[in-house]
């Protein structure tokens, strides 16, 4: 995008900072309630948001790439434990939970980061 569409990406980014917030909350809270299918539809809105958005800002793929896998992941692992609980599916859940969060946290650091720089390049 040129400098022309500065504002637009601000917008976007902030869109995507506002949505990771929200994401962030309300998949730790899937994890925990695990299966609120209200719940989870939302989360599955705000991936789909996030995705939209990273889209629209390439310089986020790598971030928003790991965010999705380790998403996958995650939902992967709650269901296998809905169906069949093994402990090493515990062990391996709390690890997931630990990558997924610090992938969310990434991509949302990055995000802010690169409106910051797209500020400090305005003035």
């Amino acid at each position: 995008m040129s400098a022309s569409h500065a504002p637009a990406r601000d917008a976007i980014g902030l869109q995507l900072a506002a949505t990771l917030e929200r994401y962030e909350r309300d998949s730790a809270a899937m994890v925990d309630t695990w299966l609120d299918m209200d719940l989870y539809q939302q989360v599955s809105g705000e991936v789909e948001q996030i995705r939209v958005c990273c889209a629209l800002l390439p310089q986020l793929s790598v971030q928003w790439v790991e965010l999705l896998i380790t998403h996958a992941e995650l939902v992967h692992s709650l269901w296998r434990l809905r169906f069949q609980e093994v402990a090493a599916d515990r062990a391996q859940l709390h690890e997931l939970r630990d990558r997924h969060a610090d992938c969310a946290a990434t991509l949302k650091s990055r995000c802010l980061r690169l409106l910051a720089n797209e500020g400090a390049n305005k003035r």
